[in-house]
């Protein structure tokens, strides 16, 4: 089977393709939300893309940190602790976009789990990754982080759920509590005053 059909056949409908956007050499897109819940079958497909892929671009010298941050998915879909990992990838990171890639990534993958600690990964993500963001982006990304920031987080993750569903259970408890805004990262004054 060709890289090509390999990248096709990971490609689940409904699913988007921000988790396999990581397999092609294009920046990866910053506002993109890579932990949406991941068949066996498909974790199981994309790590043999991404050992496929390393090695290509291993040949041709081309960096292969977002498919680091890939393989960093496929295992916690696989329930495997990835904080070793995650930690060895934060010092393997060479520029700004790459860390903000990871942040933004391992803070998504444990908000899908509402565990403890994502809100502030989704924070140093979004700090790193503003320089990159377009506008849209930029004021999407707010508002789904402060919104993802009602959700209460435990140090027991829960069962994943898909993005939807943890922004629809964060407004019903933002209605619930009175609507008061929660203060998501670090004021807004150079972009709102």
């Amino acid at each position: 089977m060709s890289i090509y059909q390999l990248k096709q056949s990971v490609s689940e409908p409904g699913q988007g393709c921000a988790v396999t956007a990581l397999l092609q050499q294009r920046q990866p897109l910053l506002s993109a939300w890579y932990a949406a819940p991941l068949s066996r079958d498909r974790v199981s497909r994309l790590q043999v893309a991404v050992q496929d892929e390393q090695q290509a671009r291993l040949c041709n010298g081309v960096s292969c940190f977002q498919l680091h941050v890939l393989q960093l998915v496929c295992r916690f879909q696989r329930q495997a602790d990835v904080e070793l990992e995650y930690q060895q990838l934060l010092t393997a990171a060479q520029h700004a976009s790459e860390q903000a890639l990871l942040e933004l990534v391992y803070g998504q993958l444990l908000t899908s789990c509402k565990q403890a600690g994502a809100h502030q990964h989704l924070t140093d993500g979004f700090v790193l990754a503003a320089d990159y963001l377009s506008s849209t982006d930029y004021f999407q990304l707010l508002r789904q982080h402060e919104l993802l920031a009602w959700l209460p987080l435990s140090e027991s993750p829960s069962l994943p759920q898909a993005l939807a569903s943890l922004l629809a259970e964060a407004v019903v408890i933002k209605q619930l509590q009175g609507g008061a805004d929660v203060q998501f990262g670090r004021s807004h004054l150079d972009t709102l005053g």
